[in-house]
C-alpha cells in the first residue's frame, strides 16, 4: 500500500508539470548541479516546451479521460485535486525534470533519483505532507534541508522498495531518491554536493544539454561501461586489441534528442569524444550515400516498403582487420585458395555499397505440408499431416552489393560452379539458388552490382536489359543518396495491401483489434533514420493534419484506451450473464421440499 501511494505521488508531480500553458522563457537552470557524476544515463524532460504543445481542453474531452481521472480518484481523491491545481504543489514549472540512474559503490547496490526545481518550498511540503499520513512518512530540517523518509521499521531491508527512499528539497530543488538503506544519506550529499562532482563537471553532457529538445537521453559511457564490468565480472575491453582500447576508452558519451514537431517526431543522436582527432581514424562509413544508380537496383516497381542502405569506407575496414587480427595473413591464405583469388583482389573485392529492401507481399501457391494438430498419431508419435497447396504470402525483395569489378565476380561463380559440380550455374546471366523460406533466389551481375532478389520476372527483366528503369521517390532517393546510412519504413497499410497483410500476420478476417491498428497506422506515413559516423536522425512522420504530433499521440493512446474500455465492458457483461445463468441453473436444480400435513 505504501509504495502506491509514492508512486501516486511521483505521478502527480509529473501530470503536474505537463499541465501548464503559459508562455515563459525557461529560466537559467543548475538543477544538474544535483545529478551526481556517477550517473550512468540521465532521462531529461522540458515540461514548459511540451505544455506548449498540448492542449489540455481536448485532453478533457477525449473519451478515455473521465474514466481514468475516476480510478485515480479511487486511489487518492488528493491526487485529482492537485492535477486541477498544479500551482499548488510548489514545483517551477519553467524548470527542466531529470531522471537518472546512479553507478554506486559496492555499499549501494542500485540507485535513482528524480529532480525538479521548487518555486516555493513551503507549499512543497503542505504538498508532501498530504500524502505523508497515508504512506507513514516522517518530517526533518537538516540545516536548509526539508526531509521526508519513511518511518523506521524493523521489517524494512536493504531492498525493500516501498520503505527506503527519500525526498529531499532546499529553496532551489528538490530530490526524490531510492538507495536502498542509503537513500536519505546519499540524498543529503547529493543535495549539498559541488558543481565538480556533478554532471555539470562533464563536458560530453553540458554539450548534450545546449541541443535542447522536448526530452533528451544521455548516456554517460565511461559509468556505463563500469556497470556492464561489475555486472558480468570480467572487463569487457581487456581482450581487445590496443587500438580497438583505445578508441572505445575514446567515448564519453552519447544522447538522443527527441524533439515533437507539428508533422513528425524527430529525434538527434549524437556520440561525444574526449580526443575529437583520434575518433576520426575510426569512419566506417563513407563520406557519401548511395548513388542513383545503388537506389535503380534496390526496387523493381520504384517503390519501398522497408529500406536499408550503407556506403562503407573499406579502406578503413581492412586496415583495421589487419592491425587487430593476428592470423589475418593466415585467414587471407586460405580464403585465396577456397576462391582462387588473389591477396589483392580480395582486399579490393568490395566498393563499399549495400542495400536491402522488401518492396511488395506477394502471394504465391506452394506445395506444403499441413499439420492437423488436433489429431495425434500414437503410434508415429506425430501430428497427422498432409501435403496441400496453399497460399502462402512472401515479400519480395532485393539486395544489392558493390563489387569494385566483374573479373573477380566471374571467378567467384566459376568456384561455385565447380564446387557444385556444375549444380549451381548460370542461366541466361542468371545465377538461382534452388526454393527456400523467401522462394527461388535470384542473382544478377550489373553495372558492378551483385543484384539478389526473389522476384524471377525482375530477375529476368535485370538480366537482359541491365536496368529495372524505374525511379525511386524522390523523397526516398535523396534520403539514401545524402547520407552515409540510411533506413525508411513505409507505414501506410494500403501499400501493403490490407488482405495480403491480414493473411501475412494470419489476422482473422472480422478483427476489431486490426481496425484499431489500421485507425492507429493512419495517422502515420512514414518512419526514416540516417547518418554518418557521429551523428544519426530519425523522423517518424505523420500524415497531413493540424494538430502537433505530440496531440496526435494522445489520441491515439485514447484510442487505444478506448478499446480496451470496450473489450472490459465486454467481458463484464459476459461475467454477469454467465452468474445470472448459474443462479437460474442453480435454482432449478435446488431439491423440491418434501409434502408434509404441517405445509396447508
Amino acid at each position: 500500500m505504501k509504495s502506491k501511494k509514492i508512486i501516486i505521488l511521483v505521478s502527480t508531480a509529473l501530470v503536474a508539470i505537463l499541465a501548464i500553458t503559459y508562455l515563459f522563457a525557461t529560466r537559467s537552470s543548475n538543477l544538474p548541479k544535483y545529478i551526481p557524476n556517477t550517473t550512468i544515463g540521465v532521462v531529461k524532460i522540458n515540461p514548459l516546451s511540451i505544455g506548449r504543445k498540448i492542449d489540455f481542453d481536448a485532453i478533457k474531452n477525449m473519451k478515455s479521460y473521465k474514466p481514468m481521472m475516476k480510478e485515480m480518484e479511487k486511489e487518492s481523491k488528493k491526487f485529482s485535486k492537485f492535477i486541477e491545481n498544479p500551482r499548488e504543489i510548489g514545483m517551477s514549472l519553467t524548470d527542466n525534470i531529470y531522471f537518472f540512474g546512479e553507478n554506486l559503490s559496492s555499499e549501494r547496490n542500485k540507485a535513482a533519483g528524480m529532480v525538479f526545481g521548487v518555486s516555493d518550498a513551503n507549499s512543497l511540503k503542505t504538498f508532501i505532507e498530504n500524502f505523508a499520513k497515508d504512506a507513514n512518512l516522517e518530517y526533518e530540517k537538516s540545516g536548509d534541508l526539508n526531509i521526508f523518509s519513511p518511518e523506521k521499521s524493523d521489517s524494512d531491508d536493504e531492498y525493500s522498495s516501498s520503505s527506503n527512499f527519500a525526498i529531499v528539497w532546499n529553496n532551489d530543488a528538490c530530490l526524490f531518491y531510492y538507495a536502498g538503506k542509503f537513500s536519505v544519506k546519499g540524498a543529503k550529499q547529493i543535495m549539498s554536493q559541488t558543481k565538480e562532482n556533478s554532471m555539470l563537471a562533464l563536458d560530453a553532457f553540458n554539450e548534450s544539454e545546449n541541443h535542447g529538445g522536448d526530452m533528451s537521453l544521455f548516456i554517460n559511457y565511461k559509468e556505463y561501461t563500469k556497470v556492464i564490468e561489475k555486472y558480468s565480472g570480467m572487463q569487457i575491453t581487456k581482450s581487445f586489441p590496443e587500438k580497438i582500447k583505445k578508441q572505445i576508452d575514446n567515448i564519453s558519451g552519447a544522447d538522443m534528442i527527441i524533439n515533437f514537431d507539428d508533422e513528425n517526431i524527430s529525434s538527434e543522436f549524437h556520440q561525444y569524444f574526449t580526443d575529437e582527432k583520434l575518433s576520426k581514424e575510426f569512419k566506417f562509413l563513407a563520406d557519401k550515400g548511395l548513388s542513383s544508380e545503388n537506389l535503380e537496383l534496390i526496387s523493381p516497381n520504384g517503390k519501398v516498403l522497408m529500406g536499408f542502405g550503407a556506403m562503407l569506407n573499406m579502406e578503413t575496414i581492412v586496415n583495421l582487420l589487419k592491425s587487430i587480427i593476428p592470423q589475418y595473413k593466415t585467414g587471407i591464405k586460405e580464403i585465396c585458395t577456397a576462391t582462387g583469388l588473389t591477396e589483392t583482389e580480395i582486399e579490393t573485392l568490395l566498393d563499399g555499397s549495400l542495400s536491402f529492401a522488401v518492396t511488395k507481399l506477394n502471394t504465391k501457391q506452394v506445395e506444403e505440408m499441413v499439420y492437423d494438430y488436433e489429431n495425434f498419431n500414437p503410434e508415429t508419435g506425430e501430428f497427422n499431416s498432409t501435403m496441400q497447396t496453399v497460399t502462402k504470402v512472401v515479400p519480395l525483395m532485393t539486395a544489392q552489393l558493390g563489387f569494385q569489378n566483374e573479373k573477380t565476380w566471374t571467378k567467384i561463380l566459376k568456384q561455385i560452379e565447380t564446387k557444385s559440380n556444375g549444380m549451381i550455374k548460370p542461366q541466361n546471366n542468371i545465377l538461382t539458388i534452388p526454393e527456400g523460406v523467401l522462394g527461388s533466389v535470384h542473382m544478377v551481375f550489373v553495372k558492378n552490382k551483385l543484384v539478389i532478389t526473389n522476384d524471377e520476372e525482375s530477375a529476368q527483366t535485370l538480366a537482359k536489359n541491365k536496368t529495372w528503369n524505374n525511379q525511386l521517390d524522390k523523397e526516398i532517393n535523396q534520403l539514401f543518396s545524402n547520407n552515409s546510412a540510411a533506413y525508411f519504413i513505409d507505414m501506410n497499410l494500403k501499400n501493403y495491401g490490407e488482405g495480403t497483410l491480414k493473411q501475412w500476420l494470419k489476422i482473422p478476417e472480422q478483427s476489431e483489434e486490426f481496425e484499431t491498428f489500421k485507425s492507429v497506422m493512419s495517422e502515420f506515413n512514414n518512419m526514416q533514420m540516417s547518418g554518418n559516423n557521429t551523428t544519426a536522425a530519425m523522423s517518424l512522420n505523420f500524415t497531413s493534419g493540424k494538430e502537433n504530433s505530440l496531440m496526435r499521440l494522445f489520441k491515439i493512446a485514447d484510442l487505444i484506451s478506448n478499446q480496451q474500455l470496450k473489450k472490459q465492458a465486454q467481458s463484464e457483461e459476459a461475467r454477469k450473464a454467465l452468474e445470472l445463468q448459474l443462479q437460474q441453473e442453480s435454482a432449478l436444480d435446488a431439491p423440491i421440499a418434501p409434502y408434509t400435513d404441517e405445509a396447508y
